[in-house]
Parts: C-alpha cells; structure tokens; sequence
C-alpha cells in the first residue's frame, strides 16, 4: 500500500527523512485538495501498474497477492506484516533499510506495537527463509538497520 505522508513539518530535512523511512510522497501542509487529488491518483496508478509484478531478489520471490514468499520450488505463507518487511527488504536488492522504516512497513503509524515486535517477526522470517532453502540471511547491520544478504557476505 502506498504512503502519502501529509504533515506541517515542511523542512527540507523532514521531507527527506520522511521519505527515507518509507513514505512513497510527501505533501505539506497547507495544500490544496486538488494536488492532494492528484497525488493519490498517482499512487495508486503506480500501485495499480505493480501490483502484478513479483519482487524478486537472489531467487527469492514475494507473492504479495497470495501473501507468502517463495525459493525454486518452495514457498511458505506470511502473516501481513512479514510480508510488508520482505517487500522492503527485496525492493532494497540487498541495500539496508532502517529498523524505522522497517517497523513502519509492517504496523504503520496508527498500530502501537511493543518495542521488540520487529525483533520477533526478523526471527521469524530467519526461520521461513532456512525452511525454503534460500541462500539469503537476514542480516544485523549494527546501528545502521538490516540488509538481505548471501550467508559468505559478511
């Protein structure tokens, strides 16, 4: 689901922070109800446009549509907010992504979530990755957030 972040913070460091933790736009306050309009017909053109299209990274697929990710021939179901994480770690082709933006992805803003929740669902994916047998780690990037990445990659 795409994220239109509308806020009075107008700074242009704000505005780059937050599309850096996950936000696909950033609008402003005050606007004008035509461009906010607009802005969400082209999101959802976007989203509309990728919906088909399975993420991949080093042979691991995620089926959003059937909610689960996939390895050759092997593929197991994920709950909604695992599947958000992996959809930004697969996007992120390898790239570290923020524990922000990955707690963001999978609860939003409006779930409040306890302060281990992302620890949690990383250590259930870790699992779901070994039982399909993909070749990629869930790694720690130690004060920078986590990356996808082949286990000889460290």
């Amino acid at each position: 689901m795409p994220c239109l972040m509308l806020t009075a913070r107008d700074a242009l460091n704000d505005r780059i922070e937050g599309l850096e933790v996950g936000a696909d736009d950033y609008l402003a306050k005050p606007f004008s109800m035509d461009e906010f309009a607009a802005r969400v017909r082209a999101l959802l053109r976007r989203l509309a446009q990728t919906e088909d299209i399975a993420p991949e990274y080093s042979g691991l697929q995620i089926l959003a549509s059937e909610a689960s990710m996939r390895h050759g021939d092997e593929k197991i179901s994920l709950a909604p907010a695992e599947l958000q994480i992996m959809l930004c770690l697969v996007k992120a082709q390898g790239r570290t992504v923020r524990r922000t933006a990955l707690e963001l992805a999978g609860w939003g803003l409006s779930e409040h979530v306890t302060s281990n929740a992302l620890d949690v669902a990383l250590h259930r994916l870790r699992k779901k990755l070994a039982a399909i047998g993909a070749n990629l780690e869930i790694l720690n990037m130690r004060g920078l957030g986590y990356a996808l990445a082949h286990p000889t990659s460290r």
